[in-house]
């Protein structure tokens, strides 16, 4: 066990302000008119960050964004609609896991996960298929924290009469979203993420031309977005128990965010994504991404001499473990990389002690021949006849 709070250096959860944790201490009533207040200042702030007018409207979700994801595709999607699901991460493949598992058409545009969603391809895709009816896009693919050109999609989208599915998790409140310019016709995200909340609340922002009975589809009961939406609208309440704690942290991060802005939001972000770079580069670790397509919302980095394989990679996860470091616990077999977060109220300092961390695991593997994982490796490995 970990005897003293981690450092969370992780694409979500997130290391959260003192503020954003000190306002779980209250109590409210669900059904209690403080409570709705609560809700009507998350719904509206949310909208105000996405630049989305009167025509827009936030529906908020209990559960993680994967409980929205699955919300707005069974919710507005008819069985006669077919997707185009742009898919270059495993955030992409998701949704495309959604859609097989309601029986809902739809067809996958796959890229590398080191390569933005290709204009060009989803122009030629939707000209050679013109059954489809919906376009689903991932803003920023946390796979590798690569940024999808998401306002040229949204024209495309556009000027063929396409509804627009936008995955916006890991961007929503670091990466600008901007319904006035770039308009979109659903976009779902998180409290856990760049609006650094807890988990437990996710969100559609719906064009409200889609939230009518002929619009929509009741597959679920605890899903249906449209329901939720008219508990909203007509009594302020959640159809079922909301997470009352969570929610007031939820309004506190908005309030952080309000005050530090999108663009600023943007910039600390950037600051510890290019510390971690600058510092774990002179050891071997290279980002898998182009500097001009990364996101400062987590790094994918690969180390082929260190860690090139998963068992390493535990051993890597389990030293910066022992030093109160927490990265994303998952090593991408496909890409040979692994993620480390910048978002969150992460402090340089940490930076600066994973760096050193880092420094000390590369120094007991060299030392070691390779560590004891490649011990481990070699002992299992059958024996080779003469």
């Amino acid at each position: 066990m970990i005897s003293r709070n981690p450092r969370l250096l992780t694409p979500g959860p997130l290391a959260l302000a003192p503020e954003v944790k000190a306002s779980m201490q209250s109590d409210l009533g669900s059904r209690d008119s403080a409570f709705r207040q609560v809700t009507r200042d998350i719904r509206h702030w949310i909208q105000d960050l996405a630049h989305a007018g009167p025509d827009y409207t936030t529906i908020l979700m209990q559960g993680s964004g994967t409980f929205a994801i699955e919300a707005a595709l069974t919710t507005f999607l008819k069985d006669t609609d077919k997707v185009l699901v742009c898919a270059n991460g495993v955030y992409g493949e998701t949704a495309a896991k959604i859609l097989r598992r309601h029986r809902l058409g739809h067809e996958v545009l796959t890229r590398p996960i080191t390569e933005p969603v290709s204009v060009e391809q989803v122009a030629a895709r939707l000209a050679a298929n013109p059954q489809i009816t919906h376009l689903y896009v991932v803003h920023c693919e946390t796979t590798s924290g690569i940024l999808n050109p998401l306002p040229e999609l949204l024209a495309l989208a556009r000027s063929r009469g396409i509804t627009s599915i936008v995955d916006s998790m890991s961007a929503f409140g670091a990466i600008e979203v901007d319904a006035a310019r770039h308009p979109f016709d659903i976009l779902i995200s998180s409290g856990n993420k760049c609006l650094e909340a807890p988990p437990g609340i996710a969100f559609a922002i719906v064009r409200r031309a889609l939230l009518t009975p002929e619009q929509t589809v009741a597959r679920t009961y605890t899903l249906d977005l449209y329901d939720q939406w008219c508990g909203f609208e007509e009594n302020g309440d959640w159809r079922s128990t909301p997470p009352t704690h969570v929610a007031q942290a939820l309004r506190a991060g908005l309030m952080g965010l309000r005050q530090e802005t999108v663009a600023g939001r943007h910039a600390r972000y950037a600051a510890i994504r290019d510390r971690l770079i600058a510092g774990l580069r002179p050891l071997g670790f290279a980002p898998i991404l182009r500097p001009e397509v990364q996101t400062p919302i987590c790094v994918a980095f690969r180390n082929d001499a260190l860690v090139p394989d998963a068992l390493a990679f535990t051993e890597y996860y389990q030293h910066l473990r022992n030093a109160r470091l927490l990265i994303y616990a998952r090593f991408h077999e496909a890409s040979r990389s692994f993620r480390i977060g910048c978002i969150g109220q992460i402090e340089a300092a940490w930076v600066d002690e994973l760096i050193e961390a880092t420094r000390s695991f590369a120094l007991a593997r060299r030392q070691g021949g390779g560590g004891a994982g490649l011990a481990r490796r070699a002992a299992a490995a059958p024996e080779r006849r003469p």
